[in-house]
């Protein structure tokens, strides 16, 4: 995989140096983009809340042209015309962070439902309202639902509100009405926000023993757009695929 950084398009791996923030604690913040094939989709929110991020943590840092570095990053893995994953990674050294961009093969699931199992430990930080490096929690937690057998893991709060999952945000329906969890807890997600400009959302507190309420629920990110979940943890939705259309073709970028 040839990778940027530093000026440089390279198969290298990534050296950190071993007193440094990135090194030494994970310290740093990163975005995961879709290449639809045609253009890196909504480019500017996912930039917007990279390098907000980095500016209210204060570290310093250099920026790019991250359009063209991302076009040439695609060219030279063979990418260009294919569905993509981007990471744009800002590990944190001293005396600034520098962008380490990458891009991956990706295949889409379509007409996936997800089921997803309940994460019974707790990771609640204001930190988690930005895409860290500092994702082992995360990455454990996908790992572990995956080994049982499922799409992914919710994510609760000490109080046993639903957050997250570990890979997007959730939305739910009742009513005709749409919800989302409310809580400093959890990402800033842009597919959220695009979401809106769709459905209108309200904000809610959703508690886990609340569920049985909805009829729906549904899984978000820049990758998937908008799916619809089946199960979270024992209470099951009916999956509705018709929401989620609209939406998607939205995040993803998909006809327009």
């Amino acid at each position: 995989m040839i990778h940027y950084r530093k000026g440089e398009f390279t198969h290298l791996g990534v050296t950190l140096d071993p007193a440094a923030p990135a090194f030494r604690y994970g310290a740093g913040f990163f975005e995961t983009i879709y290449y639809n094939g045609r253009k890196p989709c909504h480019l500017e929110l996912h930039l917007d809340r990279l390098l907000h991020s980095l500016r209210a943590y204060q570290a310093e840092y250099d920026s790019v042209d991250f359009e063209a570095v991302i076009r040439q990053v695609l060219n030279r893995n063979g990418l260009e015309g294919r569905p993509a994953r981007i990471n744009i990674f800002y590990p944190m050294e001293t005396p600034a962070a520098h962008p380490v961009i990458l891009a991956a093969p990706f295949e889409p699931k379509p007409y996936k439902a997800y089921r997803v199992c309940l994460c019974e430990d707790r990771h609640v930080s204001t930190l988690n309202a930005q895409k860290t490096t500092s994702y082992m929690f995360f990455h454990l937690a996908l790992i572990r639902a995956r080994a049982r057998g499922f799409d992914d893991a919710a994510l609760l709060d000490f109080d046993g509100n639903l957050l997250e999952t570990t890979t997007g945000a959730l939305l739910f329906r009742r009513d005709g009405k749409f919800h989302e969890t409310d809580s400093p807890y959890r990402l800033a997600s842009t597919s959220l926000k695009l979401a809106a400009r769709v459905v209108e959302i309200s904000p809610d507190t959703i508690p886990l023993d609340s569920l049985g309420d909805f009829e729906h629920a549904y899984i978000l990110n820049s990758l998937i757009g908008m799916r619809p979940v089946a199960t979270i943890g024992e209470t099951g939705f009916v999956p509705d695929e018709d929401a989620c259309r609209e939406v998607t073709e939205l995040i993803l970028e998909d006809g327009l």
